[in-house]
């Protein structure tokens, strides 16, 4: 009786395994709710006490703005036409200001709020945070800056000075109006209001320039507002920070964002890596939902090695990356040195070994070359000079100013080595160190010993750049969105604003004696009084930085997100949708976009079963959010309770058959 019990187990045991797995994968689809992002960051952060959500002192932003931070609106880079996001509606005034543009002295935009937008703690996103928000970033800027009107809470008017926008560039005029320049609500006024009332009180002086902003960046970059409110108050996002770990960031679904029945997950978690080798050996075993280039730059070799699911869209940029000169360098403040530099790069094969996402710059002058852009410059950009590889060219440069060459290695005029120090202040990457790595040895093998240091810090960066002490600075050139040619980077952040990388005065003096005012030029080009002044500035840009070389461009690099296709659907890789990455800060416009709007969804498990086979897992993807399949706890529990009562059955059938033996 015993032998033959025993030999009935096995068959127990195979009708329990035909019951069981539908009830395991019923429940992993409520795991399905957790999207998983890669990010690999060389200072993670580590508990939930002793992080400050101030974006201006290192926290939780950039890279993940459209998560926790919502846009006021985003432009839809494939017509130039803005989407509404907390902002849902907006006028301007004087009804006739396009008309009457030339003869007036400012333009007036009226935002009206969605009113069902909620910061994370419930508290209502107001006109007030726009004023905030708006406040908060003229400290990063410069004067003159606008006059701020709250009518009530949910709608506030904006008096633009004419410098700051134009009919002639109504993408650039929206973006930077409705837009709020691409940056996000990203100020609780309530929980800022301290420093937002000092600000308020100094507005003229500061609109005249007698008060620096600085005195409000070093208050604001000490202010920790987790102090004051709890951390769910400083998010407005589809997300906001839940809990840290040394590990991982977990991210939960923000019950007031306003489009919050459009978010497929219930929680985000950001795994903390610490090296790209972590990253893979997490994507290999397939537990990353979301990759990008805003977060992490994936090496290129990696993108052809990645397991099937994971499906990988590039979007092309006029971005990239560049070398910026130190002018305060006694030597590198000499153009022909500039140019020698340029002669000796081969920037195609920098491009090569940084990998399949880079690109060459052709003519560096600052102008991406994208089609959009066709419209806002004219031929003659194309006649540049290029910059193409010549080792007899740049020894005769510097030789006209003193240098001279001994046995291989160049020496200054005062008699001493030339050797140059490269510091990356922008990403640490395996394709990026390639590409410094060759350009070091270019430079060496030419004579100019060259070396390069990573400094991916961004409070570290920022005080290398206020002390001078570099040569150059691997940093980014371009913009990413298409609603004109973007000299931002490097005619305002990068040269002053906030940041002087070249420490240059914005003057250029050209061979034919004349000075180019770039900053004039700039506002030119983002506030032309016609088409024809926006071309010609964009021309005299180009030239000016094309000859003088305070940076020299150069790759471009795409936009690359990867996804798995086992837990996540979008769209094709052709779909509009996509080149929201050209947009916002870190290029996150597409993640705010795929929630809104419904291109990023779960992808959902389900099962079948027959009475005659084991059960079998198929892949449901859903194209329209939020219509994907859920099992509440009642069914699943209803299901055990069956299993049970199944297994029950079987057990009493087996005793009655071998009493009966």
């Amino acid at each position: 009786m015993k032998v033959k019990l025993l030999y009935s187990i096995p068959l127990l045991i195979l009708l329990l395994g035909l019951i069981l797995p539908s009830v395991t994968i019923i429940a992993n689809s409520q795991a399905s709710k957790v999207l998983t992002i890669g990010w690999v960051t060389s200072s993670p952060y580590t508990s939930l006490s002793s992080y400050n959500p101030n974006i201006f002192s290192g926290g939780l932003g950039g890279a993940f703005y459209g998560l926790v931070y919502a846009y006021s609106a985003i432009l839809n880079v494939s017509n130039n036409q803005m989407l509404p996001g907390i902002v849902e509606n907006w006028t301007f005034s004087p009804s006739n200001w396009i008309q009457e543009y030339n003869s007036l002295s400012s333009v007036n935009v009226t935002l009206y709020l969605n009113p069902n937008a909620h910061w994370a703690n419930g508290q209502p996103v107001t006109a007030y945070d726009i004023l905030a928000t708006c406040l908060i970033l003229d400290m990063y800027s410069a004067p003159p800056f606008p006059n701020y009107t709250v009518i009530n809470n949910y709608t506030i008017i904006i008096s633009y000075p004419k410098d700051y926008v134009s009919p002639y560039l109504m993408p650039f005029t929206l973006l930077n109006t409705v837009g709020l320049g691409e940056v996000a609500v990203i100020t609780n006024y309530q929980v800022w209001k301290p420093i937002i009332t000092q600000i308020e009180g100094n507005w003229t002086l500061l609109q005249e320039g007698k008060v620096k902003t600085t005195v409000f960046r070093n208050m604001i970059r000490s202010f920790n507002p987790a102090l004051v409110a709890p951390i769910s108050a400083s998010y407005n996002g589809p997300f906001y920070v839940s809990q840290i770990t040394p590990s991982e960031i977990v991210l939960s679904k923000n019950p007031g964002f306003y489009a919050v029945n459009m978010v497929p997950w219930n929680e985000v978690i950001i795994y903390q890596y610490t090296s790209s080798q972590d990253l893979l050996a997490g994507i290999k075993t397939g537990e990353i939902g979301l990759l990008y280039s805003g977060a992490t730059s994936l090496p290129s070799l990696a993108l052809s090695s990645l397991p099937s699911y994971y499906k990988v869209v590039s979007v092309p940029q006029p971005f990239g990356y560049a070398l910026y000169f130190n002018l305060q360098n006694p030597w590198l403040k000499y153009v022909q040195v500039r140019q020698a530099i340029a002669y000796i790069i081969n920037r195609t094969a920098i491009a090569l070994v940084g990998g399949v996402k880079y690109s060459p710059v052709h003519i560096p002058n600052g102008i991406p070359n994208f089609s959009y852009f066709n419209e806002f410059r004219s031929p003659a950009v194309s006649n540049l000079n290029p910059y193409n590889v010549n080792l007899t060219k740049a020894a005769e440069l510097l030789e006209s100013v003193g240098f001279t060459e001994k046995n291989g290695q160049w020496y200054t005029p005062s008699g001493t080595p030339f050797t140059l120090n490269i510091t990356d202040t922008s990403t640490s990457s395996p394709g990026v160190d390639s590409m410094l790595t060759l350009i070091a040895d270019e430079l060496t093998a030419f004579g100019i010993p060259t070396t390069y240091s990573i400094i991916t810090i961004p409070s570290v960066a920022h005080q290398l750049y206020e002390t001078g002490d570099y040569d150059l600075a691997f940093q980014n050139w371009g913009g990413y969105y298409p609603g004109t040619v973007d000299w931002y980077l490097q005619l305002q952040y990068l040269s002053g604003i906030p940041y002087n990388v070249t420490h240059w005065d914005l003057l250029v003096p050209l061979p034919n004696g004349s000075v180019y005012n770039m900053s004039k030029l700039y506002i030119e080009s983002t506030a032309p009084n016609s088409t024809s002044q926006l071309i010609a500035a964009n021309d005299e840009i180009a030239y000016a930085l094309n000859y003088y070389l305070p940076l020299l461009p150069l790759v471009y690099s795409d936009y690359v997100i990867v996804y798995n296709s086992n837990v996540l659907s979008a769209p094709p890789s052709n779909s509009w949708f996509w080149e929201e990455a050209l947009y916002g800060i870190g290029g996150t416009a597409f993640l705010q976009a795929g929630f809104q709007y419904g291109y990023l969804v779960s992808t959902t498990i389900t099962t079948t079963t027959t009475t005659t086979v084991p059960t079998v897992t198929s892949i449901v993807t859903s194209t329209t959010p939020p219509s994907t399949v859920t099992v509440s706890s009642t069914n699943v529990g209803l299901i055990v309770g069956v299993a049970v009562a199944v297994i029950i059955v079987i057990i009493i059938v087996a005793v009655i058959l071998l009493r009966r033996r």
